[in-house]
């Protein structure tokens, strides 16, 4: 099944406000009855933690499963091991299985799926030069008031959703 979902990122820099503004584009779609699925890059040398310590299924993980996945009625979770990290075409695939509206990605500045950029400080202009710019949201407007591209400022971006929510489906 090759379900062509659309992608939509997220990229800016620590504190811009990348998971609060994904989490109400989410949960935009969910109020509007779409499937919205997340992909978030977690960027830091610490691991992530297990998620089901001292469960049957950890037990499985510790054994030396690479993979291990628990199916209830309401809800699947997976864990995989891997040496590096996956690359975001792959999880995009795997994601697409499941047949989602869209999914929405924290992170990954250098992939090129059509994205949204954080503006908060200067030194976040250098952003800009990534491809595939769809949008930018501003914590300060005299930062991004040169830009062609739709800018919206951070504090508007919920009266925003429905627009925004239509350009990340490629609508």
């Amino acid at each position: 099944m090759n379900h062509q979902t659309p992608v939509f990122q997220v990229v800016g820099y620590k504190n811009s406000g990348k998971t609060s503004l994904l989490s109400e584009l989410i949960a935009y779609g969910a109020e509007n009855e779409e499937h919205v699925a997340a992909i978030k890059h977690h960027g830091h040398d610490e691991p992530l933690k297990v998620m089901h310590h001292g469960t049957d299924s950890y037990r499985l993980h510790e054994s030396g499963a690479f993979m291990t996945g628990v199916d209830s009625p309401r809800r699947l979770q997976l864990e995989l091991n891997h040496p590096e990290g996956y690359p975001l075409e792959k999880l995009v695939s795997l994601y697409r299985f499941f047949a989602p509206d869209l999914i929405v990605v924290e992170g990954f500045k250098e992939e090129s799926y059509p994205k949204a950029v954080i503006i908060k400080r200067e030194r976040d202009l250098e952003l800009l030069k990534l491809e595939n710019i769809l949008l930018v949201v501003t914590w300060d407007e005299s930062l991004t008031s040169h830009l062609e591209l739709p800018v919206y400022k951070l504090e508007e971006w919920k009266e925003q959703l429905p627009e925004i929510y239509k350009l990340a489906k490629g609508a």
